[in-house]
């Protein structure tokens, strides 16, 4: 069974992660927590402090539901701001349009500890830039006006708070 996926505004969310130093069984055992938490929630990416664990890893959903690991991850470049509507799987059911960049460049790891380099666009550009701030400490809210995130925050704690208990009077 995956881990929970922590819901915002817990601490782990807005707390920059730490670098992964330690490219071993740990690494891969999260890898795979990671990969069935994303698939389970039917989400296009996922990054580790979402499951509580502040390394600075993620999975990316490509277009063709595949998807692959970035340890590390840098942004070297953004291109031509656009406005496009976010929704994160730390933030059930919360949909705003979100200030990102068309086109992203990123330099990152993969699982083995290998350097990448990507120029992306579009759907995986987003993705991108969407993990990648989750690794900052940064969700997608903290984008948007102190009104918009004020009334999320109210939303997210009342889905939290466990459900009371009522005491019925059934025959």
């Amino acid at each position: 069974m995956h881990r929970s996926i922590v819901i915002w505004p817990e601490k782990v969310l807005t707390t920059p992660a730490r670098d992964v130093t330690d490219f071993g069984p740990g690494l891969q055992s999260l890898l795979g927590e990671l990969e069935e938490a994303v698939r389970a929630a039917q989400g296009i990416g996922i990054a580790a402090n979402q499951l509580g664990e502040p390394l600075r890893v993620a999975l990316v959903g490509r277009e063709d539901g595949s998807f692959f690991e970035v340890v590390n991850p840098e942004v070297l470049a953004l291109e031509e701001p656009l406005t496009l509507n976010e929704g994160c799987l730390s933030v059930p059911e919360q949909y705003e349009d979100t200030p990102r960049f068309k086109r992203v460049r990123v330099r990152y790891q993969d699982r083995h500890g290998e350097l990448h380099q990507l120029d992306a666009e579009g759907q995986l550009a987003h993705v991108l830039q969407h993990e990648i701030d989750h690794l900052r400490g940064v969700v997608f809210v903290s984008k948007l006006s102190s009104l918009k995130r004020e009334l999320i925050k109210s939303r997210m704690l009342k889905l939290k708070r466990p459900a009371t208990r009522t005491s019925s009077s059934s025959p």
